[in-house]
C-alpha cells in the first residue's frame, strides 16, 4: 500500500452511516502530547454526533491510500508510523525503519 495527498483537516461528504449517508470532518488537533486525529459525524436526526479521537502521537496526518480509501498515519514517539483505517477503531499496518516504504511515508509529514 502507498499514501499520498497529507492533509490536516478533511470533508467527506459521502460518509457512511447505516443505511444514510452523512458528512464527517476529520481534523488533526495540536497539543502538549503531540497531534492527534479527530472526526465527528453529523447526526441524521439534526445535529453533530460526539467527536472520536485518537489518541496521541509525535505527528498525525489524514492520507489516501492507492485503494482509494482515507488512513491516518501517526509518526509514533518510537519511531515507526502507524496506519489506521478511517473508521479510527482498527490499526491496517505497521511501517517500521526497514521498510523500503518508511522514508517516503515519513516525507508526508513535512
Amino acid at each position: 500500500m502507498n499514501y499520498s495527498n497529507p492533509q490536516k483537516e478533511l470533508t467527506v461528504n459521502d460518509w457512511p452511516y447505516g443505511k444514510n449517508r452523512v458528512t464527517a470532518i476529520f481534523s488533526i488537533e495540536s497539543g502538549k502530547k503531540g497531534e492527534r486525529a479527530v472526526r465527528v459525524t453529523e447526526n441524521p436526526r439534526g445535529g453533530w454526533n460526539k467527536p472520536k479521537k485518537l489518541t496521541f502521537d509525535r505527528k498525525m496526518r489524514i492520507v489516501d491510500g492507492d485503494d482509494g480509501k482515507t488512513y491516518i498515519i501517526g509518526l509514533s514517539n518510537y519511531g515507526f508510523i502507524t496506519v489506521m483505517q478511517s473508521n479510527m477503531q482498527y490499526m491496517s499496518e505497521s511501517i517500521h525503519q526497514d521498510d523500503d516504504r518508511y522514508q517516503d511515508v515519513l516525507d508526508l509529514f513535512a
